[in-house]
């Protein structure tokens, strides 16, 4: 008897919650895939990639863009163009004008993390131009652009080609006083939108950008890597050392390397003088090179090495150099110096930003090839 009781008991509850859950029939509602945000004199504007779903399960994307003080105010007149109900629960990419940008979106961030609706997994991007104009435009070969972005920013992080972005990452970043955050940037090129580069933030308002070039160096400084593809141009007279040399050599030498491991170290070496050592090892493929060069020659091996270490080493340092000038510390140096110096007392962004543009990094880089090609 007792457990009988018991079980009803379990019973009625689970038939209670279920009761209270909100039904959502999807012929009934709009769900809402992409975001974009843009600023529009002293207002807010607002569009969505919208998806509709007709009772025969046939997709119909829309756009829908308003201009208010806030996104809730955007959405409540979105809902009143609407034929059906906006939901808000399938959305996968919000992305941000840059004139927005620049003026700062940690705001933005702030509404997106405390809406129940949205997921922390959703990817945030930077469009060159106005969000708007992007998500408006006619493109021949997209059918919904919402879930075209999604795709391309998406198969660029888990390919270790783009550095992650999710809401998650960014608002982690957002609350540390002594990180700032990087965002990919987005524009149209053509019939075709393209991941151009990379947009650096000092205290949530973008300051600076990298081309996509820089891609892999930027990771390298940021975390360890299992993958990522690297084009370098070498010098031309690794070619004339080689056993048969050409009678033509090229002036360049240009490689291609995916990385198979990476690992970073930093280490804080004089905290007086704000200096960090920054070692980075690489082992990598060789995918592509000059006929001319033989690799089963260990000396040729290690003096192609050697070139790649010099090369990078000069990359790295300016990219470095370059966060600096904009002050804008996406590497993560300011929580590690706070976390090894003791009495550093790095709390506010004020006081790391005014140390990081005079910090000195000495950086080396130790590659090694191990592999080349698919014959070794």
């Amino acid at each position: 008897m007792k457990y009988t009781k018991r079980f009803l008991f379990i019973t009625t509850v689970c038939l209670i919650l279920t009761a209270c859950a909100e039904t959502k029939i999807l012929e009934r509602i709009s769900l809402v895939t992409l975001i974009g945000y843009d600023k529009e004199e002293e207002k807010l504007s607002t569009t969505a990639v919208v998806r509709q779903i007709s009772p025969d399960f046939e997709n119909k994307v829309e756009i829908h863009s308003e201009i208010a003080e806030t996104s809730k105010g955007a959405r409540f007149k979105i809902n009143l163009d609407a034929a059906k109900k906006v939901e808000a629960g399938q959305v996968r990419v919000v992305l941000f004008g840059e004139d927005l940008a620049k003026e700062g979106i940690e705001e933005e961030i702030h509404t997106l993390s405390i809406n129940p609706e949205i997921a922390t997994s959703v990817y945030l991007g930077i469009v060159e131009g106005k969000s708007k104009t992007l998500l408006e435009s006619n493109f021949k070969n997209i059918t919904d652009i919402g879930q075209h972005v999604y795709n391309l920013i998406d198969h660029n992080i888990q390919q270790q080609q783009m550095i992650s972005s999710t809401l998650h990452e960014i608002e982690r970043d957002v609350h540390s006083p002594i990180r700032d955050f990087a965002i990919p940037t987005l524009k149209k090129e053509g019939e075709y939108i393209d991941i151009n580069g990379i947009a650096l933030f000092k205290e949530g308002k973008l300051v600076g950008k990298l081309p996509t070039a820089d891609v892999f160096y930027i990771m390298l400084l940021r975390k360890n890597i299992r993958d990522g593809t690297l084009q370098l141009v070498l010098p031309g007279d690794l070619v004339n050392s080689s056993k048969n040399p050409p009678e033509n050599p090229p002036e360049e030498l240009p490689i291609a390397v995916d990385a198979i491991n990476s690992k970073r170290k930093l280490k804080v070496t004089d905290h007086e003088k704000n200096e960090i050592d920054l070692n980075i090892t690489l082992d990598c493929r060789l995918l592509e090179i000059h006929s001319s060069l033989s690799l089963e020659d260990k000396e040729t091996t290690e003096k192609i090495e050697k070139a790649m270490n010099k090369k990078m080493e000069a990359e790295i340092k300016r990219i470095i150099k370059y966060s600096q000038e904009v002050n804008s510390d996406i590497f993560g140096f300011g929580e590690h110096f706070s976390a090894h110096v003791r009495g550093s007392k790095l709390n506010t962004e004020e006081k790391w930003h005014n140390l990081y543009p005079k910090m000195k990094v000495n950086v080396k880089v130790d590659t090694e090839i191990i592999r080349n090609g698919v014959f070794e």
